[in-house]
């Protein structure tokens, strides 16, 4: 059995009656406790909500935030400037609408410390939608050399270089009206030039007397461009190798680097005495291909000595095959036979 009472209706009735005019007479006498304790919700709620939260929500879309760049332009080089453009876009989930001041952002190779920045780029105005175009165009003076020609010799010897962009902004979230500061900083994984891996050489001719140039050997090139990147490099000099040996220098002019494949006239002034002798030996007798090592010489664009360029083409061989033995016999009209047939 239970040891509450039991009421009847019109008992609880009254006894709920009495219950709320007591609730009643305490309001009544204690409001003021109760506004106190409101307003002081609202002082700590709203700036809590206005210098914490709110930061800290723009930040975290701002981290969330998705940047892919579509293309990279570096035009009108020269030895201490060059032009660049980007193409590119950020995706976001579209939640907070808000602006996003303009800002310089730091580009640096993520993955070499410190992290010093090899140009610095002037980001548009944008906001928070979904989808936003980002484009940048702007000139360019190089003010730290060793850490851009750091940054080309990676590109050039690398399947995939890490980039950071890195720059302090403020944003300005609708509705309210004042600006946070936040980080935008992204890393993205870009394709390299990978030593132009895959280069073939074709429709090469030789001759055994140098033209007005100099030159006594030419073709077409094929060089590949896996990255996104277009580069405006300029006349270009390889030295040649053939094992140890410098058997002359293969020259590239106007050399404008554009992704995917890149069909470009080549001249060269070789060691032709040095080349039909190497390709008599063996293994080469056999099939008639030799395998040239390339090492970049020099690097000039409208005057200029690019020496960024040429630290990274000179940084590592390439090695390029080439049908010396069809060459011969198509140019000369003799057969390549091995020296101890």
């Amino acid at each position: 059995m239970s040891d509450k009472p039991e009421y009847s209706q019109a008992e609880s009735e009254v006894v709920a009656g009495t219950k709320k005019r007591s609730c009643a007479r305490h309001c009544g006498r204690f409001w003021w406790v109760y506004v106190i304790l409101f307003i002081g919700f609202v002082v700590v709620a709203v700036p809590l909500t206005i210098f914490v939260i709110v930061p800290k929500i723009a930040q975290k879309k701002m981290n969330e935030a998705h940047l892919e760049i579509q293309g990279v332009n570096i035009l009108q080089t020269e030895s201490n400037a060059y032009h660049m453009e980007i193409n590119s876009t950020i995706t976001t989930d579209g939640a907070i609408k808000a602006n996003i001041d303009a800002f310089e952002g730091e580009m640096y190779l993520e993955d070499y410390e410190p992290h010093t920045a090899f140009a610095t780029l002037l980001f548009p105005k944008t906001n928070a939608n979904k989808h936003q175009v980002v484009n940048v165009s702007q000139d360019i003076n190089i003010t730290d050399l060793k850490a851009f020609t750091r940054f080309n010799v990676w590109f050039h010897n690398n399947e995939t270089v890490r980039i950071t962009i890195n720059g302090k902004t403020k944003v300005q979230p609708h509705g309210l009206d004042r600006k946070y500061g936040v980080t935008f900083k992204k890393t993205l994984t870009v394709n390299g030039l990978n030593h132009f891996d895959g280069t073939e050489v074709t429709d090469g001719h030789i001759s055994l007397e140098n033209d007005d140039d100099g030159h006594n050997f030419n073709g077409t090139v094929n060089i590949p461009n896996a990255s996104v990147f277009t580069l405006d490099i300029g006349n270009v000099s390889f030295t040649n190798f053939i094992g140890d040996e410098n058997v002359g220098t293969l020259y590239i002019e106007n050399l404008l680097l554009k992704p995917g494949d890149n069909n470009l006239n080549i001249t060269a002034t070789m060691n032709q005495i040095s080349i039909l002798s190497a390709v008599r030996k063996q293994p080469y007798c056999k099939t008639g291909i030799l395998p040239f090592k390339l090492l970049g010489k020099s690097v000039e664009n409208n005057g200029d000595d690019l020496s960024y360029f040429a630290a990274a083409l000179a940084s590592a061989n390439q090695t390029v095959n080439i049908d010396i033995g069809s060459i011969v016999e198509n140019d000369l009209g003799t057969t390549v036979k091995c020296e101890d047939d």
